[in-house]
């Protein structure tokens, strides 16, 4: 799976292009849920996995975000539920891009078993292309954020 940083960089480039302005902060959190949920039960119980693997799927994500925007008001409960929950998909669709020597994930738990994958690349690939992606994430970071001086010193100028 893409490790977290993966997922945030991801979310963050994705983001750009979105132009999401309030709430971007529960995008990224949505883009690193799925992982949050599970990994801590994987790393402390690691016998615990076959029992878990129903916590990185969609379904699963869907409750964590509506759980999550209930500590809301109401009036932002559905943008954050949305923004948590379209950060959580966006995380299952580079996990889905992985090759499995087991089969996938099981996207549509609990209403079928099955378990898919596209198999382009292999799990341990994301930290060999991170520096790659946080390169990619720093441009588009700075060259933002030259724009946007730019744009500040042709209003004052």
């Amino acid at each position: 799976m893409p490790d977290l940083v993966t997922h945030f960089a991801s979310a963050y480039l994705v983001n750009r292009g979105w132009k999401i302005a309030r709430g971007a902060v529960f995008f990224y959190l949505g883009a690193m849920l799925p992982d949050l949920i599970t990994r801590p039960f994987h790393i402390l119980f690691p016998r615990l996995l076959p029992a878990t693997l129903g916590l990185h799927t969609p379904f699963a994500a869907f409750l964590a975000c509506w759980l999550i925007s209930l500590f809301f008001r109401v009036d932002q409960r559905k943008p954050v539920f949305w923004l948590l929950f379209s950060g959580s998909l966006l995380h299952f669709l580079l996990d889905a891009a992985q090759r499995h020597l087991t089969g996938g994930y099981h996207w549509f738990f609990p209403i079928s078993g099955q378990t898919y994958s596209w198999g382009f690349i292999w799990p341990e690939d994301s930290i060999r292309y991170l520096p790659f992606t946080l390169l990619a994430a720093g441009l588009v970071f700075a060259v933002g954020r030259w724009r946007k001086r730019k744009r500040r010193f042709r209003a004052n100028g």
